[in-house]
Formats: structure tokens, sequence, C-alpha cells
């Protein structure tokens, strides 16, 4: 198994990729070229480091990277600074969702796409629907900021524009209010929103997103639990 994981030095990238390795999987993490990563991972025989801005790799650099993967993670961002939310690319998540898709389907076998999405997302193909007051809120953030909508865009292509039956299949992973946590701790997952991301938040910390992520990819019953679906993921607070 290869497991090509976007934005591989993000916050929540990184954790992936360390999760990955700590189960022997190979790993190809693309990076920006001013991204630094832990010395130990970078000296680890299942690692491969492709630099580059995805967002700028064409397509046929994207299918070779893709030719021997199995899985992608993307767990791209936009970073938090004022040119990283106003300025280009403004379409860094939902771009290379949208270009790692062609690559997938210009392919052969089938992959599987992890895409990190928030519950900022309202799936309304599942009957998810925002009170009048996130509505407000939702619709000033895609004003004022532009990444916002940029992950909605991601999620949304995801959940009207790809058929149940295409050559490949995809789970949007939905976290609310993302925390650092030095270690993995119970989570619940829910097939919809249990509670207000903007009025109610919940926690789920970085790290059990990515123990989420790489049990979908590792464990085929998981994944056919959630495969084609948006789950929400929240830490389980019950016990503290």
């Amino acid at each position: 198994m290869k497991v090509l994981v976007l934005g591989a030095s993000g916050a929540t990238g990184k954790l992936v990729v360390q999760n990955l390795l700590k189960r022997k999987i190979k790993v190809q993490a693309v990076i920006r070229e001013s991204a630094i990563i832990p010395q130990n991972m970078m000296e680890d025989e299942n690692l491969e480091i492709i630099k580059g801005n995805i967002s700028q790799f064409d397509n046929l650099k994207i299918q070779a990277i893709l030719k021997d993967s199995d899985s992608v993670i993307c767990c791209l961002g936009h970073n938090l600074s004022f040119k990283g939310m106003f300025g280009p690319p403004y379409k860094l998540v939902s771009g290379t969702i949208k270009k790692v898709i062609d690559a997938i389907q210009s392919q052969s076998g089938n992959k599987k796409l992890i895409l990190m999405s928030t519950t900022a997302y309202t799936n309304k193909k599942i009957g998810e629907k925002n009170t009048l007051g996130e509505k407000i809120i939702f619709a000033l953030l895609k004003i004022f900021l532009p990444p916002h909508y940029d992950n909605m865009v991601a999620a949304n292509y995801l959940v009207n524009n790809i058929a149940e039956k295409s050559s490949f299949s995809w789970v949007a992973v939905r976290p609310d209010s993302l925390i650092d946590e030095e270690n993995e701790s119970d989570y619940e997952v829910h097939d919809q929103k249990v509670r207000s991301p903007i009025f109610d938040p919940g926690k789920t910390s970085r790290i059990n997103v990515s123990h989420f992520m790489v049990e979908l990819i590792t464990n085929n019953n998981l994944w056919d639990k959630w495969n084609n679906k948006t789950p929400v993921i929240y830490n389980n607070d019950k016990n503290k």
C-alpha cells in the first residue's frame, strides 16, 4: 500500500504521515519548498518527499505522482496569514481536488480519496439544514473569509458531482473546532452534525482526525461504512 498525502507539512497532515509511517505504510508527501519536516520522519525509508506547490502542478505531473498510490488523503488548507487567506491560490483546496479527481479518473484501478473538510460544510443531500443565524454567519464568511468558501466548494464537488459508481470512492471527514492534543483519545463519528458549528461547537483533536482517516484507509469495513459520505467527528468528552 502507498498513500499520497497532500498538505503533509500542515498541522494535521503531519500527524497523518506519522500515523501511516508508524504502521509501516509507504507515503508520498507533497510539501512546500519552504516546509520543515521532522528529522525522524525524513529518515524513514517508507517516506518519499515531493516538494512544490500542488496547486501549480499540471495534470501530467499529478497523474505521474498518483500512478503508484492506492489512496489520497488531502489535508490542504490556506495559511492563516493575510496573504494566505486573501491571496492566490484562491482555489487551493477545490482546484486541487478537481485536478486530483481528473487524474484518478484517467487511470485504471480503484483508488480512495479522503478530503479533510469541516462542520462548516452543510450536506443538504442528506437533509442537513442551517438555522437563520448560521445562514447569516456563513454568508458573511463567504465574503470576508475566502478560504471558507474554497473548502465548501471542494466538499460540495464530491457530494454533488461524483457518482456513487465512479471509478474511485471518497470520504469527506468533517471535524469540528480543531484543537491540538498530544495523544489520541476516544472520539465519536456521526453521519450528520449533532450540534451547531457556530452556536454550540464541539472539539476535535487533530490527532484523532488523523487516526480516523488512516483507519479509513486501512480498514475496509470502516471504509465501506463511510464510503461516499461526509462523517462528522467529535472528541468524546463524556468521561471528562
